[in-house]
């Protein structure tokens, strides 16, 4: 019996904030983590480091569908936090070798993606020659939406991939029970985009998604209850609070004072995005001074805000005293929207044109998916 394959979700969003928390919400229940096409393309690298950020130990797949430059973007792919990148099936052999080269390099994996090849088994030999390992079969979106069906012809294909020496991914509009078709074979990943990201409880259907694999592909570990804790339970409630208000106050509109240039590495325990405290860039023609005394009026005294400089100030949820004293989560996550509310209100009262309500709908999203 073969083993059983892992279980890749597909974030295919074109917004960031979204696929952050859905990321956070299934990533105990999947293997990897896939930044989807429409998503790298939409928030670029910050896609992938800001999964990367959340989820430190989850293996992440960016799915460039490179067709050109390939070592330049598997090396953009990887420096950012991926641990996986694909290649689009019609790029050139020089960027596949590329592309494949540069994932040599720093340990990595490429992928190649069919979508569109019609010529499968004649380009793969030539991918397996140059020693690519890993191939996508790819039913597209569009495919999809003309309710084009897995075949036998697929499962023949696949089945050649295989004997070749490929470890195989399958992808394109798969549920639970469509899983039984591939179940002959000994495919390495099985890719659940909508099935898992649309569902009422998308945690829930990911770990009933895996177990159905586990049924089919016969492991014999025993299948874990659902976990609610959420992905990020090994980090403090006060980081999670900081990764809350720092994309809180991006959908606001605001800006943070680091630009990642001084950033020392995913692999530094000096990483700044973990860090508690958020520098904020004062918007144009206020007063620092006067913004402070704004939030202490609508907040009350803390020292989870302050003056940073003439041109910043900073909020730090690890100061709220829900933190200091040990307090529940819950109390936590108020202390939060109440800061981040008593800030957007200060800005909207001396004139700066900043949505709240956006950033209050982002943040609660992200500390409601602990």
């Amino acid at each position: 019996m073969s083993s059983v394959p892992l279980l890749q979700c597909a974030m295919d969003y074109i917004s960031l904030p979204p696929a952050l928390a859905m990321s956070l919400k299934v990533a105990p229940e999947v293997d990897i983590i896939e930044i989807g096409t429409p998503l790298c393309k939409a928030a670029g690298l910050e896609a992938i480091r800001s999964v990367r950020e959340v989820l430190p130990d989850k293996l992440i797949l960016a799915d460039f569908k490179s067709p050109d430059v390939g070592g330049l973007e598997a090396k953009m792919a990887f420096d950012a936090g991926a641990d996986m990148m694909t290649v689009i099936g019609g790029a050139a052999l020089a960027t596949v070798e590329s592309a494949l080269e540069a994932a040599r390099v720093a340990g990595k994996e490429m992928l190649m993606e069919l979508t569109g090849v019609r010529d499968i088994i004649a380009r793969a030999k030539e991918w397996r020659q140059i020693g690519v390992e890993r191939i996508v079969y790819h039913r597209g979106w569009d495919e999809q939406a003309f309710n084009r069906q897995w075949v036998e012809e697929d499962r023949t294909t696949i089945r050649q991939l295989i004997d070749m020496g490929y470890k195989v991914t399958v992808t394109g509009g798969i549920t639970k029970n469509t899983l039984a078709f591939f179940q002959p074979l000994a495919v390495s990943v099985v890719i659940c985009g909508r099935g898992i990201r649309e569902a009422s409880d998308p945690r829930q259907a990911a770990h009933e998604f895996h177990a159905e694999m586990r049924r089919l592909w016969g492991g014999t570990e025993p299948i874990a209850p659902a976990y609610a804790g959420g992905s990020s339970a090994g980090l403090s409630v006060a980081h999670n609070a900081a990764k809350a208000i720092r994309w809180g106050i991006s959908e606001m509109g605001l800006l943070v004072t680091i630009d990642g240039r001084e950033c020392p590495g995913c692999d530094s325990a000096q990483r700044f995005c973990f860090n508690t405290r958020t520098e904020i860039a004062l918007p144009a023609g206020l007063r620092v001074e006067d913004l402070v005394a704004r939030i202490g009026q609508g907040f009350g005294r803390s020292n989870a805000f302050g003056r940073v400089s003439d041109g910043a100030f900073y909020l730090d949820p690890a100061q709220l005293p829900d933190v200091g004293a040990g307090g529940t989560t819950p109390a936590l996550n108020n202390a939060v929207t109440d800061l981040l509310r008593a800030m957007g209100n200060a800005l909207r009262g001396m004139g700066s044109q900043v949505d709240v309500n956006a950033g209050l709908a982002v943040a609660d999203r992200i500390l409601r998916d602990q």
